[in-house]
C-alpha cells in the first residue's frame, strides 16, 4: 500500500525546499519508489524548485499540479473547492503506483490562514501522515492551535522538524531560535508516535555573495570601493518591526523608501545597536532619489544605505531565486546542505519515515473512505452479480463501476431491454458488463436447487419454479463460483434476500463460537470519521451468544477494511451504574468476547456518549480502554440499532453503506428499496472487497 507523507510548513518556512529534498534523498537511498507532489505551488514560480532538484539529482518524478489562474481566485470558495478536488483526483490517480507519495504543503505568508486551510483540506481528504516543519516556535504555537481548532491532527503527526534550532546565540542572535517546548505551550502530542528532530543553524550553509545580488536587484548607488562580502541574511521590514524572531545580526534590511521615512524614529532605536550590515530602500521614484543623498548625509549610523527603483516584491523574488538557483545548479553545495540536515535528523524519525512494510494506520474521513473502497475493490478484481438487472438504478450503478474498471458486473435480465434503458439515459454499457437472460440458463440449475433443498421437502417441480426467481438463480451462480458476490434488494425485501442467502449460500462456522448467525453492519460516513453500527437490520433481540457472534463478525469486517476496531457494547447504563436484563446481557457478552478475543479493544456496558466523547468518558468511565474513541458500536437489540442508525443518518444528513451482511459463507448484500445510485455503487464495492480468496 502506498504511504503518503505530507510536509506542512509553519511560520516563515525558510529552508522548506532543502528539507523536502533531504527527506526525499533518504527515500531514494533506501531504494523506495517515490513521487513528489506540491498541490499548491507558489504562483510566482512556474517551475517548482523541489520537483526540479529531486528529478535532476535523484530521478524522482513529480506530479504536475493543477495551477490556479490568478491568486485572487483563492478567496473564491467554489474555486478553492474545485482546485482542491482537481488536485485530489490527481493524487488518487497515482496512488498504489509508488511506495511513497511525498507532498509538500503550501507556505503561509503573513499569517494568511486560508493558506493553512488549503493544506488542511487536502490533508483531511487523504491518508497523509504529517510532518510539521517549523522555524520559529512562536509561529508554531500560534499556527498549530489554528490547525488543532480546524481539525484535530495530532494523531496524524509522525514528526516535527525544527530548523535553525540552536544557533550560537551570543554571536548571532540573543532573541531568536531559543529551543521551544511543546509542553510550555500546553500542546500535547502522542509521545510514542511523534519524533522531534532539531537541525542547528549553520552559517556556512547560507551563501549570499552580496555584490552579485546587489547587481541583480539593480542597486543604483553601489560603489566598488565598498568592501562587500558575504552576509548572513536578508530581513524584511515587517518581520524586522513586528517579529523580532529573525536573526538580524550582520543582515541586510529590505524596506520601501516611504516605509523607511514613516518609521524612521522607531528604527533609530534599533539602528543604534549597529546590528545590521546595510539597508536597501526599494520602490524609489525620482523624488525619493533626489532626497536619498540628503538622507545619506544626515544619516548618523555606520550602517550602509542603498536604494533601488525595483519594487519590494520583485527584490524579494530576485533574492529568493538567486539562492534557489544555487541549490538547483550547484550539486556540491546541495550535497553539503543535505549532509548537514541528515546528520542531525533523529534516527527514530528516519526509521519511521522509511519502514514501509509496517501496518499502516489509516485515518478515514468520508471522502477518504469512499476513495479507499474504489482502490481496494479495484485490486480485488471481483465479479459481482446484480439479479435485478433491468432496474434503472442498478444499470446506472453497474455502468459507473464497470466503466471505471473497478468491478466486473453481471446483470440478470433481458439484454435488449437493458440496452434500451442505458441508451435512453446515456449510460455506457461496455464490454466489462455481462448480461445474462435467466430464461437461457435457469434449466441448468434446477437439479442443483433440488439437491440442496430436497431435505426440506422441495420437489423437482418446485425447484423448476423457484430457480426462475432472479435472487435464487443469482445465489446458485454464486454458490457455483461463477461470480464472487451478489448485490440485491431494490425490488426484494430484506427478508427475501436473507432467507434465500441463508438457505442456499449458508452460514459460515465461527471458530470462536458454536452459535453462528447472520447479522448486519452499517458504515456510517461521518465528516471526519467512519463508524460501524451493528446489528441494525437482522436480529430482533439477540441473546448473549448471538451478541458475541455479532461482535466477532463486525470486528472482522472492520479489520477487513483497515479499521482498527474499538468496540462499544452499548446499553442504557455505563459500567456498574445500572442494572436490568439488557444490561446484564451486554455485560456477559462483553466478558465472553474478552475471553475469546483478548486482542480486541472492547468495553461495555457503556452509553453512547461515554463511548464517543473523551470528556464524558473521563467522567463516567475513566478507566475505559476506549477513552471515548469507539468506532464500532454494538447495539443490544434491533429496535435501538435501527432507530439510532436512521436518526443519525437523517439528522446529520450523512451517507451510510449497508446493511452489509456478515456471517454468510459467501458475500451477499442487501439494498434498501429506496437506495440511490451512490448507495448501490458503494455496496457493490464493499461486496467486491468481501470476495472470498
Amino acid at each position: 500500500m502506498t504511504r503518503t507523507i505530507m510536509l506542512v510548513p509553519i511560520g516563515n518556512s525558510v529552508g522548506l525546499t532543502t528539507v523536502s529534498v533531504s527527506l526525499l534523498k533518504l527515500v531514494y537511498e533506501n531504494k523506495l519508489s517515490a513521487i513528489f507532489f506540491k498541490p499548491f505551488p507558489d504562483i510566482l514560480n512556474d517551475i517548482d524548485d523541489t520537483a526540479n532538484i529531486v528529478n535532476r539529482n535523484f530521478g524522482i518524478p513529480s506530479i504536475k499540479p493543477v495551477l490556479p489562474v490568478n491568486t485572487m481566485f483563492l478567496s473564491d470558495r467554489e474555486y478553492v473547492k474545485k482546485l482542491i478536488q482537481d488536485n485530489l483526483d490527481l493524487y488518487y490517480s497515482y496512488y498504489n503506483k509508488y511506495d511513497i507519495i511525498f507532498i509538500e504543503g503550501k507556505k503561509n505568508s503573513n499569517l494568511k490562514y486560508y493558506i493553512h486551510d488549503l493544506n488542511l483540506k487536502f490533508l483531511y481528504h487523504t491518508r497523509c501522515e504529517l510532518i510539521i516543519y517549523n522555524v520559529n516556535y512562536n509561529d508554531f504555537y500560534k499556527e498549530f492551535l489554528f490547525y488543532k481548532k480546524k481539525y484535530d491532527i495530532r494523531n496524524r503527526i509522525i514528526g516535527i522538524i525544527n530548523n535553525f534550532y540552536d544557533i550560537s546565540i551570543k554571536k548571532y542572535n540573543d532573541i531568536l531560535f531559543s529551543p521551544y517546548s511543546l509542553i510550555n505551550h500546553h500542546i500535547h502530542l502522542n509521545r510514542k508516535s511523534v519524533v522531534v528532530s532539531n537541525i542547528p543553524w549553520n552559517k556556512k550553509l547560507i551563501y549570499f555573495p552580496i555584490y552579485a545580488i546587489f547587481k541583480l536587484i539593480k542597486i543604483e548607488n553601489i560603489l566598488k570601493k565598498y568592501t562587500i562580502n558575504q552576509i548572513d541574511s536578508f530581513v524584511l521590514y515587517d518581520q524586522f518591526f513586528f517579529n523580532m524572531s529573525n536573526h538580524i545580526f550582520n543582515s541586510v534590511l529590505l524596506i520601501p523608501f516611504y516605509k523607511f521615512i514613516k518609521k524612521y524614529q522607531s528604527l533609530c532605536v534599533i539602528l543604534e545597536c549597529n546590528i545590521l550590515h546595510s539597508i536597501i530602500l526599494t520602490d524609489c521614484n525620482k523624488y525619493d532619489i533626489c532626497n536619498f543623498s540628503i538622507l545619506k548625509k544626515q544619516f548618523k549610523y555606520k550602517i550602509l544605505l542603498f536604494y533601488t527603483k525595483s519594487k519590494f516584491d520583485q527584490v524579494i523574488l530576485s533574492i529568493h531565486m538567486f539562492h534557489k538557483n544555487m541549490i538547483i545548479n550547484d550539486k556540491i553545495y546541495l550535497n553539503s546542505v543535505i549532509l548537514h540536515f541528515t546528520n542531525y535528523i533523529n534516527k527514530k524519525f528516519i526509521f519511521r519515515l522509511l519502514v514501509h512494510t509496517r501496518k499502516q494506520i489509516i485515518h478515514f474521513s468520508q471522502n477518504v473512505f469512499q476513495q479507499y473502497l474504489i482502490e481496494k475493490a479495484k485490486n480485488k478484481n471481483s465479479h459481482i452479480l446484480l439479479p435485478e438487472g433491468s432496474e434503472e438504478r442498478i444499470i446506472h450503478a453497474a455502468s459507473i463501476v464497470s466503466n471505471l474498471g473497478i468491478v466486473q458486473c453481471t446483470l440478470l435480465g433481458n439484454k435488449k431491454i437493458i440496452h434500451q434503458i442505458a441508451k435512453k439515459n446515456g449510460w455506457n454499457i461496455n464490454n466489462n458488463i455481462n448480461i445474462i437472460n435467466p430464461i437461457n440458463i435457469y434449466k441448468n440449475y434446477i437439479e442443483k436447487l433440488f439437491v440442496l433443498r430436497a431435505h426440506k421437502g422441495i420437489t423437482w417441480k418446485l425447484s423448476e419454479k423457484y430457480v426462475q426467481d432472479h435472487m435464487v438463480l443469482g445465489s446458485l451462480l454464486l454458490l457455483e463460483n461463477e461470480v464472487d458476490g451478489v448485490v440485491c434488494g431494490v425490488k426484494y425485501t430484506t427478508a427475501e434476500v436473507l432467507r434465500t442467502a441463508i438457505q442456499l449460500i449458508g452460514i459460515k462456522k465461527n471458530i470462536y463460537s458454536n452459535s453462528p448467525i447472520v447479522s448486519s453492519s452499517f458504515f456510517m460516513l461521518l465528516k471526519s470519521s467512519i463508524l460501524l453500527y451493528s446489528d441494525c437490520a437482522v436480529n430482533i433481540d439477540p441473546n448473549i451468544k448471538q451478541l458475541v457472534n455479532i461482535v466477532l463478525d463486525t470486528s472482522d469486517l472492520a479489520i477487513l477494511f483497515d479499521i482498527k476496531p474499538k468496540i462499544a457494547m452499548l446499553s442504557y447504563s455505563t459500567g456498574i451504574s445500572g442494572s436490568g436484563d439488557t444490561v446484564e446481557k451486554v455485560r456477559k457478552a462483553t466478558c465472553l468476547v474478552k475471553k475469546i478475543r483478548p486482542d480486541l479493544t472492547i468495553d461495555g456496558p457503556i452509553q453512547y456518549d461515554a463511548a464517543i466523547n473523551p470528556n464524558i468518558s473521563n467522567i463516567k468511565l475513566p478507566k475505559s480502554c476506549l477513552h471515548g474513541q469507539a468506532n464500532v458500536f454494538i447495539f443490544p437489540d434491533l429496535n435501538s440499532g435501527n432507530i439510532t442508525y436512521k436518526a443519525v443518518q437523517q439528522s446529520l444528513n450523512i451517507s451510510s453503506i449497508g446493511p452489509i451482511l456478515q456471517g454468510l459463507m459467501k458475500p451477499v448484500n442487501d439494498l434498501s428499496r429506496g437506495a440511490t445510485v451512490n448507495d448501490i455503487v458503494y455496496t457493490i464495492l464493499v461486496t467486491a472487497i468481501q470476495k472470498i480468496t
